[in-house]
């Protein structure tokens, strides 16, 4: 189990947020726990918890660096909400997709007529409830790709490179750790506790995502979870906020896998994940 837990306090990044997270006392039973169900995994499964209440935190592999796939969205919707929190842009302003935004995959926007126009926040919905590829790069083109990668290394999150400069490039270089994916969610939870409007819009809309087959299929059906999933080659993520009445951020990556062995890994992961915290929320005052 050697260098599974991370046992020195990890640094946040976030605006106002704490600087310092603390490792749990406990943390090394859950870790203990997730290693034997990992061990015989037929690829890498890397883990991060951090619990919204107590802001203490565990990761299992968790500077490991993946593919992130559609985990990127997460990042790109955060971004149009912060900008939105800002001032700096409208959620009902309309963005025309054009043909150069059309990418094949997950979606409904593919090979829609170039010049259509939906509010930014609908393509934001689209994004995240139907993982939509074209809304994706149609919010990238409108925002800008360097500009939302240097907002998050303005924070500590590290995420891109200053040769990212169009959405292709993105694409090719889309590569983030689970603890840092995790600390993006964290800041979308603690934007939506200090201002609602119009951070409860998002985490709605992340808590429709269409893919419930992975960290959610670990935990009671009557927990909600936001999250959002991301599928790519071998590599198959899902990063949730886990919105019980003490919520906590679980994110777990997985690579070299098929898609039914890591929704299998990550859904048992996600499984004692929930049960050890629930142990630990029992045995508090």
């Amino acid at each position: 189990m050697a260098g599974l837990l991370a046992l020195a306090p990890v640094t946040a990044a976030s605006p106002g947020g704490p600087s310092v997270l603390r490792v749990p006392d406990d943390a090394a039973d859950v870790v203990r726990r997730i290693e034997r169900l990992t061990r015989w995994a037929p690829g890498l499964v890397s883990v991060w918890y951090y619990d919204l209440s107590t802001h203490e935190t565990f990761g299992v592999r968790a500077d490991e660096v993946y593919t992130a796939a559609s985990t990127v969205k997460v990042l790109i919707a955060n971004y149009l909400y912060h900008l939105a929190a800002t001032g700096q842009v409208s959620l009902d302003e309309p963005l025309a997709i054009r043909a150069v935004d059309w990418k094949d995959g997950s979606g409904i926007l593919n090979g829609v007529p170039d010049g259509t126009r939906l509010p930014l926040r609908e393509v934001a919905r689209l994004m995240l409830v139907h993982s939509d590829n074209t809304a994706a790069n149609a919010l990238m083109r409108r925002l800008g790709v360097q500009p939302m990668v240097q907002y998050y290394r303005s924070l500590g999150i590290r995420y891109g490179t200053p040769r990212m400069h169009t959405p292709g490039e993105l694409w090719e270089g889309n590569r983030i750790a689970p603890e840092d994916l995790g600390i993006v969610l964290r800041n979308i939870w603690e934007a939506a506790r200090r201002s609602p409007e119009p951070w409860e819009e998002l985490l709605g809309f992340m808590r429709e995502s269409r893919s419930k087959g992975r960290i959610p299929a670990g935990l009671p059906s009557h927990v909600p979870v936001a999250n959002k999933t991301g599928s790519k080659g071998t590599s198959f993520h899902d990063a949730a906020l886990v919105l019980d009445r003490r919520p906590y951020v679980l994110v777990v990556m997985t690579q070299g896998m098929t898609a039914r062995q890591a929704s299998h890994y990550i859904a048992a992961v996600s499984r004692e994940v929930w049960e050890w915290h629930v142990r630990r929320g029992v045995r508090r005052p």
